[in-house]
Formats: C-alpha cells, structure tokens, sequence
C-alpha cells in the first residue's frame, strides 16, 4: 500500500512541476501536452543496492505535445520510447529517439525539451527512474 502511495505522489509531483508551468502559458481550454501512469515502484533486492528503487512511468505524449519545463532528476533515468517520436533536449543538446530506441539522463543532467515530433499521432514512453532513498525524482529549476 505504502508503494502506491508513493507512485500517486510521483505521478502528482511530475504532473504539477510540468503542467504548472503549462498553465502559466497557454488557455486552460487547453490539454496537458501529457499524461503520466505510474507503472511500478520496487525496491532493490541486492544487497549492495539497498536504499535503492525503481521507479517506473508511462508517458503518453498528445500529437505535437512540448514541454518545455526545466528540470532535473536527482536519478538515473532510462526512457525507452514505445510508439511515435520524442525529441529530448538534455545539457543543452537536442536528440530524437524513435520506437523502439532507449535512451539515458544522467543523475541531474538538465532537461529542458520533451516535445513529441509528430503533429498528427500520439507518442508514448516508459521512463525508468533507478532512485536512492531520500532523493527527488524531479526538481523543477527556475525559467531564464
């Protein structure tokens, strides 16, 4: 019971840093450019890894849905991208990964960009946080 709570407060916590600042520029006529569905929050079972999880999301990205929201993960993430198309802008440097390509964020890297290329077909992806105990999973950072 405690790892679904856990996993509606990280759902919550993603959703409010991303669409806060959504709300603050467009109409609230207007869709988040996602939705996040918690997937699964363990524990690691190694020894050498106690105080460690896993903590895994599906991102479901609206056709030309873009976040631009700064942030960072104080984790690793790994994202494998399920349909569609994402563009990522990690540490400055923009990239595309299509279905079926994974890529990685490294502990608090920004991210700045996650914008699904396609105007006309939805695009999703699991991101994988590997999270020590005591650590945020998503640290929004002031706009420039």
């Amino acid at each position: 019971m405690n790892m679904v709570r856990n996993l509606v407060a990280v759902t919550a916590i993603l959703v409010s840093g991303a669409s806060g600042a959504h709300d603050a520029d467009k109409s609230s006529s207007q869709a988040a450019p996602f939705t996040i569905t918690p997937v699964l929050q363990q524990p690691m079972s190694d020894p050498g890894l106690t105080g460690y999880q896993v903590l895994a999301v599906r991102l479901d990205l609206v056709p030309g849905g873009t976040d631009p929201t700064p942030h960072r993960h104080d984790a690793d993430l790994f994202v494998y991208v399920l349909q569609g198309s994402i563009e990522v802008e990690l540490a400055g440097k923009k990239s595309v990964f299509s279905a079926g390509q994974m890529f990685h964020e490294p502990q608090n890297v920004v991210h700045s960009l996650l914008r699904n290329t396609s105007s006309k077909s939805p695009a999703a992806a699991l991101a994988v946080f590997v999270l020590k105990d005591g650590r945020q999973y998503f640290v929004p950072l002031s706009a420039k």
